[in-house]
């Protein structure tokens, strides 16, 4: 009788479980976390779980392969039996569908990392897309322990509090956000672009109704449609087109992926991001990427508690008039450049990530 060989148990020092496959933030986010890791010397494994049953993507980012090295960065199996002193689990909602197979993973420290709400948007008919509870008890159920939750930034946190007090009481809640991190040497444009008598404004984010204003006043406040200025959109703007009818002819708009966010965000003046007054956006990565790239940015002010004095703050009918100030006067510009600067590699850099591993 052939002797049976138990398989060996691989071992990393971390392991990323998210869905892979995804296009947006989620999957820059994991990029970022990798590459920190890798360059600290850490082991990773990747464990793909869908979070979108229905999604159309069926193979992995070609980005997320593009990392896979063999080596520091390996794709498990589904079957596979591995090991880590730490898991991170990046999007609560792939813990939310029931699976046949159970992940064969054992660690040490599991860390679930909130990067969307639980709903949709919060206003009277917000979409449920994952519930707390239920993501919990398949926490148990695979791995023997807790874990702990980690919003991604302070208005993920204000969300939970306000709307989902009774689920908190079931987790244990990090006091300490998780947030995104970047490496700003490698977003850095080589010079301010130069003036053209034009205003360059420009955007980046997926084309969801949640990502953009909801109104028509509001819009045009923000991207106005006068010749003073070009509106530069990288993501698709099927919303804002369905909201004004047709998009006013200032505007320049490239789908989703359509060009690398680096070189996008080089040629504009200013980086204005306003979305979906009933959107909680989890943390906004196209932000601090327009920061890192040295491009000021305007923002409303509920970021404020995030982004501190790296960016300008207005309400619609100011963003205009903040535009202009800014334009007028070089040193300002510079000024706030700077400030940026200092402030993303402070808080958002591969040094964070270092320390919250240890």
């Amino acid at each position: 009788m052939a002797r049976k060989h138990r398989r060996s148990r691989s071992r990393f020092d971390v392991i990323m479980m998210s869905d892979f496959r995804l296009p947006g933030g989620t999957t820059s986010s994991n990029i970022e976390e990798m590459k920190a890791q890798k360059k600290a010397g850490l082991t990773t494994g990747l464990y793909q779980m869908s979070g979108h049953p229905n999604s159309k993507a069926k193979r992995l980012n070609p980005k997320i392969r593009r990392m896979i090295d063999g080596t520091r960065i390996r794709l498990l199996r589904p079957a596979a039996r591995a090991s880590c002193k730490t898991l991170i689990i990046r999007h609560p909602r792939i813990l939310h569908v029931r699976r046949r197979l159970k992940p064969r993973i054992s660690a040490q420290n599991i860390h679930i990392i909130i990067n969307q709400t639980p709903k949709k948007d919060y206003g009277g008919n917000g979409q449920t897309v994952y519930r707390i509870g239920r993501c919990q008890r398949r926490v148990r159920q695979y791995f023997g322990k807790s874990g702990i939750w980690h919003p991604i930034g302070p208005q993920v946190r204000k969300t939970l509090q306000q709307y989902h007090a009774q689920d908190l009481r079931n987790i244990r809640l990090a006091a300490e956000d998780w947030v995104n991190i970047i490496n700003t040497r490698e977003w850095k444009r080589k010079s301010r672009p130069a003036k053209n008598g034009v205003i360059r404004i420009g955007r980046h984010s997926r084309d969801a109704y949640v990502k953009w204003p909801s109104n028509r006043n509001d819009l045009l406040a923000i991207y106005p449609s006068s010749s003073k200025y070009e509106i530069h959109v990288l993501g698709g703007a099927r919303t804002p087109r369905k909201i004004l009818g047709k998009l006013p002819s200032n505007w320049h708009v490239q789908p989703f992926g359509a060009r690398a966010p680096k070189f996008f965000l080089a040629k504009l003046d200013v980086f204005v991001y306003f979305t979906h007054p009933d959107c909680v956006e989890a943390f906004g990565r196209v932000i601090f990427e327009a920061m890192a790239a040295e491009v000021p940015v305007i923002l409303p002010p509920s970021y404020k508690e995030l982004f501190g004095e790296a960016a300008i703050y207005a309400k619609p009918a100011e963003v205009q008039q903040k535009i202009e100030a800014l334009m007028a006067d070089s040193n300002y510009y510079e000024q706030q450049v700077a400030r940026a600067t200092r402030y993303v590699e402070t808080h958002f850099g591969y040094t964070k990530h270092r320390a919250r591993l240890k």
